[in-house]
C-alpha cells in the first residue's frame, strides 16, 4: 500500500498543480477581479465629541474629508453589484495622531468581506484644532440700495442689537463687526424683513466659515421709508430799532428753503415752516444778521431730510434809517370820527389847508400820492377837554396810506368849533 501511494508522486504532485492553474484558469475567464473607482466620497466623522469635549474646536484642513478617489478591487460579479451608495468612509476621533490626523476607514455595506482592496486617494482626515474662544458683539443694520424719488430713509430697527459667536480662536480675533443689510431700492412704504447676519473683519471682508456658531442667524429689522418735501420759511421780529431807523418788513433767509423728511398724512399739509421765535431788533441801526437753528421748530415726527444741512438758516432783517417828507393837504378832507350827538362840526382855519411832515422809509415816501393820504380826526371825549379856548376846540389828527397808519415829524392840530346840530338845521332853513 505504501508502494502504492508514493509510487510515482511527482506525477501526482504535477496533476494536482495542473488542476488549481486549471481551476484559475477557468475561474478568471469567467468571473475575473477587475475594480471600481467612486468619486468624492464623503468621510463620516465620529466620535468629534473628543475634542469639543476638551474645550476646543476643530477645521477640516485641504478638505480631507471628502475623498477624491475610492478604488475597490474584486470580483466582477461582486463589482457588478456595487455602487456608490454602498461604498462608505468613516474616521473615528478617537483615533486622533499627534499630529492631528485621523485615519480613514474604507468600506461597503455589503460583499466587504468578499474584497480584494479598497483604499483611497488618501487614507487621513487633516486638522487644524485651535482653543474654542467666544465673542460678544454689536449688531449694526444697514441699508442697501438707493431709495425711490422723494422718498428717504427714516428710522432702522431691529429686534436684537447684539450677537454671540463661538468658534477658532484664530478665526473669532479677526471678526470685528456683524451687520445685517436691507436693500430699499425701489421701496416707498416701510420694510419688515428678516435679514441674514454677516460677519465681517476689519477691513470690511466676509469672514465664512462653518466652524464659526452664533446664538441668531438672522434678524428682523424695520426701514422706516419717509416722503421728502421742500418747504418755505417764515419769520417775525420783535422790538424796536435805534431811534431814526426803520424794519422795512423784508425778511431773508439763506437757504430760501429747507427740504423735510415725514410720514405723507403729515407732510401734504406743511408748506411753510413758521419759526415762532421772533427775532428781536431792538436797538438795530442796520441791517441785522442772525443765525437761527430751524430744526428746532419742525413739528413732531418732521425731520431734515438734507444730510449735509445742520439746520442753521442766515436770517437777514432789512432795517433803513428813517427820512421825512412834506405834504400840503385840505381840512375839508379830515374824516371826523365820533363827533357828539347833536352835534356839528366846524374848522377854525381860514386858509382851509395845513402842513404835515410824514417821516418813515425813503422808499415808502417817495411812493406817497398825496391823494392817498388819509387825516382822521378822533373827537371821543372832546366835549370833557379842560384846555379849549372860548367855544373852540382842537384835535390831533392821525394819518394813514393806503391803509396803513404813518407817523409825522411833528403833531398836527385842527381848531374847530362844535355847533348845536338842531340850531344849525334851523338857520339854514
Amino acid at each position: 500500500m505504501k508502494n502504492r501511494i508514493f509510487a510515482n508522486w511527482g506525477l501526482k504532485l504535477g496533476s494536482v498543480v495542473f488542476a488549481l492553474i486549471l481551476w484559475l484558469v477557468v475561474t478568471n475567464i469567467n468571473d475575473p477581479t477587475t475594480s471600481l473607482r467612486i468619486s468624492n466620497v464623503k468621510v463620516k466623522l465620529l466620535n468629534t465629541n473628543v475634542i469639543t469635549d476638551a474645550g476646543r474646536v476643530y477645521e477640516i484642513e485641504d478638505e480631507t474629508d471628502v475623498v477624491d478617489t475610492v478604488t475597490i478591487r474584486a470580483p466582477r460579479s461582486i463589482i457588478d453589484s456595487l455602487s456608490a451608495e454602498n461604498v462608505y468612509a468613516e474616521a473615528d476621533f478617537r483615533n486622533l495622531t499627534a499630529a492631528n490626523t485621523v485615519p480613514i476607514t474604507f468600506g461597503t455595506n455589503k460583499y466587504n468581506s468578499q474584497l480584494e482592496s479598497i483604499k483611497g486617494s488618501f487614507d487621513s482626515v487633516q486638522l487644524m484644532i485651535e482653543t474654542k474662544q467666544s465673542k460678544t458683539l454689536a449688531l449694526s443694520t444697514v441699508t442697501i440700495g438707493t431709495a425711490s424719488d422723494g422718498y428717504m430713509i427714516g428710522e432702522i430697527t431691529a429686534d436684537e442689537n447684539q450677537i454671540r459667536i463661538s468658534g477658532p480662536e484664530s478665526i473669532i480675533d479677526q471678526v470685528v463687526r456683524a451687520e445685517a443689510s436691507v436693500s430699499v431700492t425701489g421701496f416707498t412704504q416701510d420694510i419688515l424683513t428678516d435679514a441674514d447676519i454677516v460677519l465681517m473683519d476689519a477691513e470690511g471682508n466676509t469672514i465664512r466659515s462653518g466652524t464659526i456658531t452664533s446664538n441668531i442667524n438672522s434678524v428682523r429689522v424695520k426701514v422706516e421709508m419717509l416722503q421728502t418735501k421742500r418747504i418755505g420759511l417764515s419769520f417775525t421780529t420783535t422790538g424796536v430799532p435805534a431811534d431814526g431807523y426803520e424794519a422795512t418788513g423784508t425778511i431773508t433767509a439763506d437757504p430760501e428753503t429747507i427740504l423735510v423728511a415725514g410720514k405723507s398724512s403729515i407732510l401734504s399739509s406743511l408748506e411753510t415752516l413758521e419759526i415762532e421765535e421772533p427775532i428781536n431788533i431792538t436797538g438795530q441801526s442796520g441791517d441785522m444778521q442772525t443765525l437761527v437753528d430751524v430744526s428746532k421748530y419742525l413739528p413732531n415726527s418732521i425731520k431734515l431730510a438734507d444730510a449735509t444741512f445742520n439746520g442753521n438758516v442766515t436770517v437777514t432783517v432789512s432795517i433803513e434809517e428813517v427820512t421825512s417828507r412834506s405834504f400840503r393837504l385840505d381840512v375839508s378832507d379830515v374824516v371826523w370820527e365820533n363827533v357828539p350827538e347833536g352835534y356839528a362840526v366846524r374848522v377854525v382855519d381860514p386858509e382851509g389847508t395845513y402842513a404835515v411832515t410824514l417821516r418813515g422809509l425813503s422808499q415808502t415816501l417817495a411812493a406817497m400820492d398825496q391823494g392817498q393820504i388819509t387825516a382822521t380826526a378822533d373827537l371821543s371825549g372832546i366835549l370833557d377837554q379842560e384846555d379849549m379856548v372860548g367855544d373852540n376846540y382842537h384835535v390831533t389828527l392821525s394819518f394813514s396810506y393806503e391803509g396803513r397808519t404813518v407817523k409825522t415829524v411833528a403833531p398836527v392840530q385842527v381848531w374847530f368849533i362844535l355847533t348845536d346840530q338842531v340850531r344849525l338845521d334851523l338857520a339854514e332853513t
